[in-house]
């Protein structure tokens, strides 16, 4: 009985020596494994950006460059993965600071002629005006003065009709740059673990890009259009009133941007919140358990599964910050070309206003009063888009902290 006792005991301590001799040899072996896949993560990183359909975005970036080439340095993807590997990159946010202001600078010039004519037809239309009592008949006057009314009319109508068409141009880049960009962004969030913010975000994000193009092009800017037709025919006959009627057009415009832009932002936030703690939740429970279940290639498989979210996580927050950018910029020259036109016309506004007959200062009110409902329409759209790319990347870094 004590022999058998013996042969237990010994049993007992070979295991527990056995034991302590291996457990060293597995720390070290778990401690080598996760040292290599830190190394790989760049590896890992170029990897899964050649797997990644970004063509699109490509293009958009290569048309960017085209088109601003003259004021701004270079974009590229590169040059983001840099920023956040290396925390380096090559071309300078003083650089797309500079150019906008120097592009301000020359739109400015470039718009002193129009300024030009509107102060001379004014004061023409003032010094006639002056002279009515030399005409043998009073129609004679009124005629001369609709005549030049008429004339300064068609040219600051064309000039608005311009900044129309710069404003439907610039949707239609950034509609084109997100369409392009949200495909790879929604799989770099399943990539990531969100697949229930992916699946929520998927409908809702494409639903409103689309929605934005139609509802601005097809139906405020043609609106808007019809508000300036309306001010001018108001300004031309004194008989004619039809200035409330194209009031109540200002005013649609404006609800109907103001309404979209507040649903949109109270939708995207209160799903973007839902879908980062149902999957943060998720990811942490899955590592919790292989962890727990599965001791050593457990402890692996979630070392693995940190460096392939990881990547994943860079270069989704990387295309996101380059999508900002671009949307930005996009936004901001046609912003820019805008902004220089509502001051032509306010300027020629308040300089002609003591000479002038009092129908050409309130056509000239008007029509940069709509100018800056294109204004706010273009910048509505590009917040909408800043916003939506904005939550879907910090759903993904929300949804990796609460894991």
């Amino acid at each position: 009985m004590n022999n058998r006792k013996k042969i237990i005991l010994i049993f007992i301590v070979l295991i527990l020596i056995s034991q302590i001799l291996i457990l060293p040899l597995q720390a070290e072996s778990q401690g080598e494994i996760r040292e290599n896949l830190e190394n790989k993560k760049e590896e890992l990183v170029k990897q899964q950006l050649n797997r990644l359909d970004i063509s699109r975005i490509k293009k958009q970036i290569e048309k960017l460059n085209r088109d601003a080439g003259e004021y701004l340095p270079k974009l590229t993807l590169d040059d983001m993965i840099s920023l956040f590997t290396n925390g380096e990159m090559d071309f300078k946010f003083k650089g797309i600071i500079t150019g906008l202001l120097e592009y301000l600078f020359k739109e400015i010039v470039v718009n002193l002629e129009l300024l030009g004519k509107l102060i001379i037809l004014a004061v023409i239309s003032a010094v006639l005006k002056s002279f009515q009592n030399s005409f043998a008949e009073e129609n004679i006057s009124r005629l001369v003065n609709s005549i030049i009314y008429l004339v300064l009319v068609i040219v600051a109508l064309n000039s608005f009709k311009v900044a129309l068409n710069i404003g439907q141009e610039t949707i239609d880049n950034m509609v084109s740059f997100m369409q392009a960009l949200l495909p790879t962004l929604l799989t770099l969030l399943v990539a990531v673990g969100n697949v229930t913010s992916a699946s929520l975000f998927q409908p809702i994000t494409f639903l409103t890009v689309n929605l934005l193009s139609v509802l601005i092009k097809n139906i405020i800017f043609p609106l808007l259009l019809l508000g300036v037709i309306l001010s001018i025919v108001n300004n031309i006959s004194d008989n004619f009133d039809v200035s409330g009627l194209a009031d109540l057009i200002r005013e649609v415009n404006i609800s109907l941007l103001g309404s979209f832009l507040t649903i949109f932002i109270g939708v995207m936030v209160v799903q973007g919140a839902a879908g980062a703690v149902g999957d943060g939740i998720t990811i942490r429970t899955a590592k919790y358990l292989s962890g727990a279940f599965i001791p050593v290639i457990g402890g692996m498989f979630a070392d693995a599964l940190d460096m392939i979210i990881g990547g994943s996580l860079l270069i989704k927050n990387a295309i996101g910050i380059l999508g900002v950018i671009i949307i930005f910029l996009f936004c901001a020259f046609s912003v820019i070309k805008i902004a220089a036109l509502i001051f032509v016309y306010k300027f020629a506004r308040a300089v002609i206003q003591p000479i002038s007959d009092s129908k050409i200062v309130a056509c000239l009110n008007d029509l940069s009063s709509s100018l800056i409902l294109v204004f706010a329409s273009v910048l509505s759209v590009a917040m909408m888009f800043f916003i939506m790319v904005t939550i879907i990347v910090g759903v993904a870094n929300m949804s990796v902290m609460l894991r």
